[in-house]
């Protein structure tokens, strides 16, 4: 008989250590820091401009900061004099070497540019990230950091994918005056819901994908103190920068359509680019002389 009375019991304990633990999964397959490919190998250069020579440029200089979580992070400054400084931003378990090439040529159009490693990503301490909630304050010191050494200079924020929604959430944050603008391409609106599509892309045939993010948001928030539910919206509602928008039409990654849920809330002065057929961060390939007309003349007409 009591044996009988345990089996409820037990199976009552076990769906909460079974959900628990395949929320932990997911967290450890998603946000964990991991081994990424060589930046360098070849196949790459028709969606990502690579510049190694740039680079690894003998005159770059490596910076350090500690976020407000304790974790040292890491940065190379290429310093050309200028009174603009772009702090560029890479993607998901990406490094700063996928903006190689968009980093050279602003350093030629007579920019200094700051290529950041967020946390958790090779140089920069931290056992996960967070694709963009807590990155967004990183970019915030990375700013204050670059001000302090440049008090007449002028910022601009540049980050693409998880980079992307990163600096949409960092032009909501308490910035110096010096950042003049931003520029996002081809970032997601909310985590959770980019979340949810990628699952779906990569196990079409998972059941219960939503219940599956939601107990990871349940989970990073409980457990991480972050959420998934971030709407990028609001952060860009209440920024003054101009913001400049980029996304291309054939992005299977993410969904073109976060463009205009980006872009409809900005209150700020704002462009839009879209790139008829470009793939995921290729926009800069797609079309390289209108890529780099725009980006470059963005910035120009918002840092004089």
């Amino acid at each position: 008989m009591k044996v009988k009375k345990l089996i409820p019991a037990g199976a009552a304990l076990a769906v909460p250590v079974m959900l628990c633990g395949a929320a932990d999964y997911l967290f450890r397959c998603t946000f964990l820091r991991a081994d990424k490919p060589d930046p360098w190998a070849p196949g790459r250069e028709h969606t990502v401009l690579h510049d190694r020579a740039f680079f690894e440029r003998a005159d770059r200089q490596l910076l350090e900061i500690t976020s407000r979580d304790g974790l040292r992070l890491k940065a190379w400054l290429y310093n050309r004099g200028s009174d603009v400084t772009v702090i560029l931003c890479h993607g998901y378990r990406g490094g700063p070497e996928e903006l190689s090439g968009i980093a050279a040529r602003l350093f030629d159009a007579g920019m200094n540019v700051l290529l950041i490693y967020q946390r958790a990503h090779e140089l920069s301490e931290g056992r996960y990230f967070t694709m963009g909630s807590r990155e967004k304050l990183d970019v915030a010191d990375w700013a204050r950091e670059i001000a302090a050494r440049k008090p007449a200079g002028k910022i601009v924020l540049f980050g693409w994918s998880m980079g992307g929604n990163t600096v949409m959430g960092a032009v909501g944050e308490d910035l110096p005056e010096n950042v003049v603008c931003a520029v996002e391409d081809c970032g997601y609106d909310n985590l959770r819901s980019q979340l949810l599509y990628s699952c779906k892309n990569a196990m079409p045939k998972l059941p219960a994908k939503r219940m599956l993010i939601g107990l990871l948001d349940l989970y990073c928030r409980t457990l991480r103190g972050f959420p998934l539910e971030e709407p990028r919206g609001e952060p860009l509602a209440r920024t003054r920068l101009p913001m400049l928008f980029i996304h291309g039409t054939n992005d299977k990654v993410v969904p073109y359509g976060n463009l205009e849920r980006c872009y409809e809330p900005c209150a700020a002065p704002k462009q839009s680019a879209t790139y008829i057929d470009a793939s995921h961060v290729s926009s800069c390939c797609a079309e390289k002389e209108r890529y780099f007309r725009e980006l470059i003349g963005f910035i120009r007409k918002f840092s004089k």
